[in-house]
């Protein structure tokens, strides 16, 4: 072949690469709506109890999958059949592996993103998020609490943080109250304001669900214009690949689109401080970086841990500890302005304070991975109380619980202060310009990996209760690294935690206690394997 004949069949293989590539993405996008088909016609069969909502009742058109998916299989009708289960557990896996080969094709393949990219992924996020919108029944009743708290404040001008459901009866949403009529739910200034204020434009549950659910859309879709724009400026080789691995991720998916949890907006918050850092607006964008994430506090307390690390990470360029401590403390109290503010209006004194740090459950352990050792510790305390004939009225359960949680919390503060030495230690300049590292923020992979770090280790030691949703906290911030062996385990974790679900019926029997060891225990597994695999890899290079 002459050097003419190769040159012109270079450019049709790139072309015949492109097409095949195109072809594998639509086969794939098509999979993952099927997928989401699948979830909304399994929803309401009785086998899974699912939180009911008044979409199957008021628009019975919803419904219309599941009674095609019974006429092929009658026996999902039984609320004793294992069966659904099972198929949603395969839904959520074939949904896991689409994702992993669609991550793959663009890993394959990486290059700056252009906006034909971007209008790609946000269409099929809009498809899958449209489809999950009307699911007839929801994976956690979560939203119907944003509701009544809304109403409680919009409607009946009461404090709800001190107001339970039960106290109005006659109230036509307390139907699709499940979980916790009888408790207050205490959410953050600013989600129950934003939560008042949707409440306040309708007084039809299903407008009303609609409105929640489609804010988590509309703050999903913000949310991946975010992620799109900081890889621009950060990381531009991984933009596509990143913006694909938050908004074509299942788990954000089924629990923003789907349940419409109000991790959407927090998310949003949080992006739009990363994005405001990244601005070189001086002064300007700095002090708004800090005002957005006192918002993003008064949505959920949670961003108390990721606020300490982002401060310290910003002042790290004071070599000298005082004046950093003086720049650290300004800029924490600009940060808390909003926070106070907005809880002004909410604050009832002692009562307040009561109900906030009453909320906070030290007693137990739901789907937690503290809660596995709690198992083989109180069955320690049963059995060194029998041996030593203490007396009836010592509690060897509460004393291995509260044993539990103070090592535990112990052992999470030491991790949580190593964690600011590591964000200090975050390089000022890039070590090497000129290299084509894929770094073009100094420090930028150090903050990211001690948010998400803390975030990590507060879920498994500190946190007695642990939902899927939990994993958005740090799911969001793994998009923007690469692709190592703590980005993988996450995003595992991501799958996993999703199989809570097929349990959802099974929470009171055997099957419940290993829940949480199949959800944390295979991305621990591979975490496990893969340093092993790398230590192993670095001792022979060193040989």
């Amino acid at each position: 072949m002459t050097t003419y004949q190769k040159t012109s069949a270079e450019p049709l293989h790139r072309q015949k690469e492109q097409q095949q590539r195109v072809f594998f993405l639509l086969l794939f996008a098509c999979l993952l709506e099927v997928f989401s088909l699948g979830i909304v016609a399994l929803s309401p069969l009785p086998a899974l109890h699912l939180s009911e909502t008044p979409l199957e009742t008021s628009w019975a058109w919803t419904l219309v999958p599941t009674h095609l998916l019974q006429v092929v299989f009658p026996v999902l009708l039984a609320s004793s059949t294992l069966l659904p289960a099972l198929l949603l557990g395969l839904i959520f896996v074939g949904m896991i592996t689409i994702y992993a080969l669609v991550a793959a094709l663009l890993i394959r393949r990486a290059a700056v993103g252009s906006w034909r990219w971007l209008w790609f992924l946000l269409g099929g996020t809009l498809l899958f998020g449209v489809t999950l919108l009307f699911l007839p029944r929801l994976f956690s009743d979560d939203v119907f609490t944003y509701m009544f708290s809304g109403r409680i404040l919009a409607i009946y001008k009461a404090d709800p943080m001190n107001t339970i459901p039960l106290q109005f009866p006659a109230d036509p949403y307390l139907a699709w109250v499940i979980n916790g009529p009888e408790t207050t739910n205490i959410f953050g200034p600013l989600w129950l304001s934003i939560a008042a204020l949707l409440a306040s434009l309708s007084n039809s549950p299903v407008v009303s669900l609609l409105l929640f659910k489609g804010l988590a859309l509309l703050s999903h879709l913000l949310n991946c214009l975010l992620v799109w724009a900081i890889l621009g400026e950060a990381a531009p080789t991984r933009q596509v690949l990143g913006t694909l691995l938050y908004a074509w991720n299942p788990l954000v998916l089924i629990e923003l689109a789907g349940s419409g949890h109000s991790e959407g907006v927090l998310l949003t918050l949080l992006l739009l401080v990363v994005w405001l850092h990244l601005q070189k607006a001086g002064p300007l964008s700095h002090i708004g970086s800090l005002v957005v994430f006192g918002l993003a506090v008064s949505v959920n307390l949670i961003s108390l841990l990721l606020a300490p690390l982002y401060l310290w990470f910003v002042v790290r360029s004071h070599r000298q500890i005082g004046r950093a401590l003086l720049a650290f403390s300004w800029r924490f109290l600009v940060l808390l302005i909003p926070f106070i503010a907005i809880m002004l209006p909410y604050w009832r004194g002692s009562s307040t304070f009561f109900a906030i740090t009453s909320a906070i459950d030290m007693e137990h352990f739901v789907h937690s991975p503290a809660g596995l050792l709690a198992l083989a510790m109180r069955w320690f305390f049963q059995a060194v109380a029998r041996w030593w004939n203490f007396p009836s009225f010592l509690q060897p359960i509460t004393a291995a619980d509260m044993t539990l949680r103070s090592s535990a919390t112990f052992i999470f503060i030491l991790i949580y202060l190593h964690t600011f030495s590591l964000v200090r230690s975050a390089p000022l300049s890039l070590t090497n310009p000129q290299s084509g590292s894929q770094e073009k923020i100094p420090g930028f992979d150090a903050l990211l990996r001690g948010w998400s770090r803390a975030i990590l280790w507060y879920l498994i030691l500190v946190s007695g209760w642990f939902w899927p949703w939990y994993v958005l906290w740090m799911l969001w911030i793994i998009v923007f690294r690469q692709l190592d062996m703590f980005s993988i385990t996450i995003l595992l974790l991501s799958g996993t935690a999703l199989f809570i679900y097929p349990f959802v019926g099974f929470s009171r029997g055997p099957l419940a206690t290993y829940q949480t060891a199949l959800i944390f225990g295979i991305p621990l597994a591979y975490l496990i394997v893969a340093h092993r695999r790398q230590r192993s890899v670095e001792r022979i290079s060193a040989l």
